[in-house]
């Protein structure tokens, strides 16, 4: 991969490249260097794009298709790069899709289903309203609340991944024990108001695991991005509950700092710009709300507030799966509008008893299943990572790993 990323950037001067020169130091900048190589060669870096992200087409046309997106792309990423902006677009494994093509299969947070969002009043209850002073930087991940970034792949269930995190940080606030919880269970399973891949509201799926008791396991019900049956043995084994959820009074960055100094909390973000983000702080945006995504943390760089975001997009997008906006702006929604829709779980009672362990099921479709006590891996995963899709399982003793 690195051989590639110089490539890529010493193609302005040389047709191919072989060995590496010594004086070049690969940095955190490489694929800023990727893009201006782009521009020069568009034909040569399209290539080596699609063999460093295994990329392929079904047909030459489609393969022209995605060619012209993806220069059109490097031009908008260029001179967005070339402005004032106060963060950096790159190339990633977004880059053969269209903004259109994108939202449509990376967004889906559906914040204004006619009748059914819940009413936002001046009089809900907030729990955080009296807190009078809040530290100056707060980290969940460093103090062991926040989960490995994890990816939504070609769904838009962002909605899921957002309550997952808000719950798995609580749990771990008050148990002192980091869960990772199923994506999968809530896009299978909660149907009555959210609709899966096609999107849906954090709120509703609090209500959710309020109303059946908990939530099972990433480890148990694994996610596969896509539209499945609900396990209705699965979404019996509850492993994390909660006793329900506030929502931020909206438009209060305060009370968003206020809330986020306590715990990670689901915020709804206009995600659609954000698809090349590689680092910074983004200080402007849209604010037609798409996205679901976890605010995790805040602080300063410089004279510059920050919130920090956990995205759902894999570790390799942005900063490690992260990204930064703007704190304490002029605009009341805040940066992105993510003041506008927030919410956060409440925990106040013990976790149900564990659940008597059980065969586990390695595969969507039941083909392998691992005897108790033993646990699923995979043994041979398909070449495209960020599919997250598994060819070949395998049983191996189990460990003591904490559910």
């Amino acid at each position: 991969m690195r051989v590639r990323i110089a490539c890529l950037a010493l193609l302005v001067a040389a047709a191919s490249c072989a060995t590496l020169p010594e004086n070049l130091h690969l940095t955190a900048e490489a694929p800023l260097l990727e893009v201006a190589a782009a521009q020069a060669n568009p034909a040569d870096a399209f290539m080596l794009w699609t063999a460093k992200h295994d990329k392929s087409y079904k047909t030459e046309e489609e393969g022209a298709h995605r060619q012209r997106v993806f220069s059109s792309n490097v031009d908008m990423i260029a001179a967005h790069n070339a402005g004032p902006s106060s963060f950096k677009m790159a190339l990633n494994e977004f880059a053969d899709l269209t903004r259109e093509e994108f939202a449509a299969t990376h967004l889906g947070m559906n914040p204004a289903k006619p009748g059914t969002l819940r009413e936002r009043s001046a009089g809900a209850t907030f729990s955080h309203a009296n807190i009078t002073h809040t530290p100056d930087h707060v980290d969940w991940v460093k103090e062991g609340a926040v989960t490995p970034v994890k990816n939504q792949a070609m769904c838009g269930s962002c909605w899921a991944f957002s309550t997952t995190g808000s719950i798995e940080g609580i749990n771990a606030i008050k148990t002192g024990k980091l869960v990772s919880l199923s994506e999968q269970e809530l896009v299978d399973c909660d149907t009555s108001k959210d609709q899966g891949c096609s999107g849906g509201l954090m709120d509703f799926a609090f209500q959710f695991v309020v109303d059946i008791g908990g939530l099972d396991t990433e480890r148990d019900y694994a996610y596969w991005g896509v539209d499945g049956t609900c396990d209705q043995l699965k979404e019996k084994r509850k492993t994390v509950s909660i006793d329900g959820f506030e929502d931020v009074p909206k438009s209060d960055e305060g009370a968003l700092r206020k809330a986020v100094s306590q715990q990670p909390v689901s915020v709804a973000i206009c995600a659609s710009q954000l698809q090349f983000y590689f680092n910074g702080i983004v200080d402007s945006c849209c604010k037609d709300l798409d996205h679901g995504v976890l605010a995790v943390g805040y602080g300063s760089e410089g004279d510059n507030p920050y919130w920090l975001v956990k995205n759902s997009w894999g570790s390799a997008w942005g900063e490690q799966g992260y990204f930064r906006l703007s704190r304490d702006v002029a605009d009341p929604d805040g940066t992105c509008a993510i003041a506008t829709t927030a919410s956060y779980p409440i925990k106040t009672s013990p976790n149900p008893p564990p659940p008597p362990p059980v065969p586990q099921t390695c595969d969507w479709f039941g083909l392998k299943v691992c005897p108790v006590n033993t646990e699923c891996y995979c043994s041979f995963e398909f070449p495209v990572p960020f599919l997250n899709f598994c060819l070949l399982w395998d049983c191996a003793p189990s460990s003591e790993l904490e559910l």
